[in-house]
Formats: C-alpha cells, sequence, structure tokens
C-alpha cells in the first residue's frame, strides 16, 4: 500500500481487492472503440489497481493480453510497482503492450511504498519485459521531496542507467510526476501509519484546489531543473514524456 496513491481515499486504510466480473464486456468495448478509430488508440488499463500484483491472483492480465491482440488495432498501457512479471513474458503481444514501471528511490520506497517491489527487482522485471520485445516506460513517481531527496533522486537515476540493458537503455521513455496529497490521505495514513513519515510539509507545499496539496511553484521548479540535469547527465538521448 502506497501512502499517496488517490485509492487510499476509495478505500480508507483497508487492504482488499477488488474484482470487476465483466471483463469480456469491458474489453470488447475498448477492442470496439479502437476499431472504430481513424487512428491507432492507447488505452490506460491500470487506474484501479496494480494489474502485475492482480494477475498473481486472478490471472486477468494474461487473459487480457491474450484477447486484446486478437484484434487488428490499438495498444494498452499499464503502470505497476511489482516485479512478478514472468506469468506474461512468453505471450504473443505483437508489441502492442505498453509497460511503465514506476520506481522511486529505495530509501522513499521503504518509508512510503509498502509491500512493494525493491528497485533492484523492479529494474531486473524492465530488463525481462525488454528482452521479451515489451515497450517499456519508466515512472519517477511521485516524486517526493523529503530530507536528502536531491540525493537519493540522483542514486537513483544512476543506479537505472548502471543497472538497465544497453538494448532497453536506448529506447526506453520516461514520465515524471510530483507528488500530490490531500487532507483526506494524511488523516487516513496518520491512523493506519501513526509510525510513518509525514508526506505534508507546509513549508513546502500550498493548496491545489479543494483539501489537495502540492509543492510550492519555485520548490517544484527548482526540484524539475534539478532532475533535468540529472536526467540529461545519465539519459541524454531519452524522451521525458512530460513532468506534472
Amino acid at each position: 500500500m502506497c501512502m499517496y496513491c488517490y485509492l487510499v481515499c476509495n478505500y480508507n486504510k483497508c487492504a482488499y481487492l477488488r474484482l470487476f466480473v465483466n471483463r469480456e464486456e469491458m474489453l470488447d468495448k475498448i477492442i470496439k472503440t479502437s476499431e472504430k478509430s481513424e487512428k491507432e488508440l492507447t488505452f490506460e488499463i491500470g487506474s484501479n489497481s496494480d494489474l502485475i500484483l492482480e494477475n498473481t491472483i486472478t490471472r486477468n492480465l494474461v487473459w487480457t493480453i491474450e484477447n486484446f491482440v486478437k484484434s487488428n488495432k490499438g495498444f494498452l498501457t499499464f503502470p505497476t510497482k511489482f516485479d512478478m512479471v514472468d506469468p506474461i513474458l512468453n505471450l504473443d503481444h505483437k508489441n502492442r503492450i505498453i509497460i511503465r514501471m514506476s520506481v522511486n528511490p529505495q530509501e522513499i520506497i521503504n518509508k512510503v511504498e509498502f509491500g512493494t517491489s525493491s528497485l533492484k527487482n523492479r529494474i531486473e522485471a524492465i530488463n525481462k519485459l525488454a528482452k521479451h520485445g515489451y515497450k517499456v516506460g519508466i515512472i519517477i513517481a511521485p516524486i517526493i521531496l523529503i530530507d536528502n531527496w536531491q540525493k537519493y533522486y540522483q542514486n537513483l537515476i544512476k543506479e537505472l542507467a548502471e543497472r538497465l540493458d544497453n538494448s532497453i537503455k536506448e529506447k526506453v521513455f520516461f514520465e515524471m510526476i510530483f507528488m500530490t496529497y490531500s487532507y483526506i490521505h494524511s488523516k487516513i495514513n496518520e491512523e493506519a501509519f501513526p509510525n510513518a513519515i509525514k508526506l505534508y510539509d507546509k513549508n513546502l507545499m500550498t493548496v491545489r484546489g479543494r483539501g489537495k496539496y502540492g509543492y510550492k511553484k519555485e520548490v517544484r521548479e527548482e526540484a524539475e531543473k534539478f532532475l533535468r540535469e540529472q536526467m540529461k547527465k545519465y539519459f541524454p538521448n531519452n524522451s521525458i514524456e512530460y513532468i506534472v
């Protein structure tokens, strides 16, 4: 469970799995929409849960990939924080599945992303997926400006550069997302994880919408400048799709 995830506000502090049983109906709608479109569409299918983790119980992801690629158009994409990718490695995905691995410094994973895969294992999973022909992206998110954040994120980007196979390093794309937080998050986390670090920092954050907080403009701009410098140093030829 990640302390910052918006699903905390949906599920409160309860750790349970919500399964949708109308998978055939949902996939059929995606395929029909894709086939009607004049251009290739990409569908985000991982907003409500981590599909790699869920697949260890349901095998829904295997089913989804196998059935989606029977159609002729479109792409599916989803993010994950888990390394259990072996069940999908040998699927005939026809280069139409885009998997984005979410990463953070191990220090932040330990403090905030409870129960998720280690950074080392996530990087190994990226290499596995790339070797089996999947298009892979890396999401550095959420960027959390705790004490020593510059050191942690510099080491993260350096470790990615050192551990990623050369073949994937040449073509991987990046997304970067700064953390947003909320009053509801803070109250749920104070009860569920009383000994955890506090993510809201009044010196760095400001109100962004009703009950929501984001980093102040000058704080965020300084952090973005630093991160772009590190990316230019270690991944000079790779695309950063966006930083938000």
